[in-house]
């Protein structure tokens, strides 16, 4: 029961360098009154695992999957055996005889664990053998001062493992961290990274201006194509869509003619995803692009059950402006300004009060795991949290096409 209406999202775990290396799982039974009962809930995990739905929405990096020690003990895991898979377990397991033994048979077969220490106590017992590596991730918003960090780093290295910083959202703590020897990081979903690009940024604010002038259905103008044919990004997004359908395989020549093609509510859409990538850039945070296009097509799927949430054509800007106040680092309201935002899209960016603007607080909690507050705001609005995470499925497999197609177009 619990496996049909089981939440599940895709927290990213990042490198020193801000590279997406691997996913942890996040997962809530649907319900409240079913929460208590972890080991039902791993159980139900392990048989979405089965199905490799998940694995395929975290390709090509691992997914960390939290199991339970009864469920360990139990061998719900084996023949679960794989190299996207990092199961993880509270560290005290470790302290388990029974369950050490089996951690290190399961090791020795080629399963991969990781561990989730106390910060009140973070030690771990030393981890040898095929154990010897394991990830260990401590709660970094529970940490004080720098020693308290070298502290924590330094019994987790002299344990044998991998340690990892969760709770991790502001760039001083990832500077903090990263100098004291931790090698990745979990937190927000919208880093700004190193490498953020002003152009991009301004080229970005320019594309959004168009989105949200569009935003309400209004006839779409030609001066729209001529800013598309200005942009490289732009312009291959929509080039893209296209592809070589003409009888002589070749791709369209101009925006003219790829706009003939597809119409010109699809060129709004594929501004969408090129603006997707403009916001990645100017953001310097790769991975970015699938969560506005991810975002972008949940609220365009689940606007149409709600009512006043306006155009489809908004709902697919929302998705974009809610990553526009990390993406570009302009506070909501001078953003809101310099784009010369409706009432409605000014509502999502600024104060969510619409039903548009509740929806995409539900998308960013699902996002983020935040499981109270997404119960909490799918029952002011009228919708079932298993519509939500069936949206994300959807939206996400859209959104990591797109991105796996963009180098293999551009090669």
């Amino acid at each position: 029961m619990i496996a049909g209406a089981l939440l599940t999202t895709l927290l990213p775990l990042r490198d020193a360098r801000e590279r997406v290396v691997a996913y942890e799982l996040r997962t809530h039974p649907g319900a409240r009154a079913t929460a208590h009962d972890i080991d039902a809930e791993a159980r139900a995990v392990l048989t979405l695992l089965q199905s490799r739905e998940l694995l395929r929405l975290a390709r090509p990096r691992p997914l960390h999957v939290p199991i339970t020690p009864v469920v360990l003990r139990g061998g719900a895991i084996t023949g679960l055996a794989s190299a996207d898979v990092v199961f993880t377990l509270a560290a005290d397991v470790l302290e388990d005889i029974e369950c050490r033994r089996a951690l290190d048979r399961y090791a020795t077969a080629g399963f991969r664990f990781g561990f989730v220490v106390d910060n009140a106590s973070p030690r771990l017992p030393l981890l040898t053998g095929a154990l010897a590596g394991s990830w260990a991730a401590f709660d970094a918003s529970a940490i004080g001062s720098g020693l308290d960090v070298a502290t924590t780093v330094q019994r987790l290295l002299e344990a044998g493992a991998r340690p990892v910083a969760r709770q991790v959202d502001d760039r001083a703590t990832r500077e903090r961290l990263r100098a004291g020897g931790v090698v990745a990081f979990g937190g927000r979903a919208l880093p700004r990274g190193r490498g953020a690009s002003r152009s991009a940024r301004s080229r970005a604010l320019a594309a959004l201006t168009h989105l949200a002038r569009h935003a309400d259905g209004r006839p779409v103008e030609a001066e729209l194509e001529q800013f598309v044919a200005s942009d490289p990004e732009l312009l291959e997004a929509v080039l893209r869509a296209v592809g070589p359908t003409a009888p002589n395989g070749g791709r369209p020549r101009s925006i003219g003619q790829a706009v003939m093609r597809l119409g010109r509510e699809a060129m709004l859409d594929r501004l969408m995803i090129g603006t997707a990538f403009l916001l990645a850039e100017s953001a310097g945070s790769p991975d970015l692009a699938t969560i506005a296009i991810a975002r972008a097509r949940m609220l365009e799927q689940l606007g149409g059950a709600l009512e006043r949430t306006g155009h489809p054509r908004g709902r697919i800007a929302a998705g974009l402006l809610s990553c526009a106040e990390v993406a570009t680092g302009l506070p909501a309201l001078l953003l809101a300004e310099q784009l010369g935002l409706n009432a409605a899209m000014r509502d999502v960016v600024v104060e969510r009060a619409t039903p548009l603007g509740a929806l995409v607080d539900v998308v960013e909690a699902h996002e983020s795991g935040w499981w109270d507050d997404l119960l909490t705001r799918t029952d002011a609005l009228g919708i079932a949290p298993a519509v939500i995470n069936d949206a994300w499925r959807s939206a996400l497999t859209d959104a990591r096409a797109e991105v796996a197609a963009r180098p293999a177009a551009e090669g």
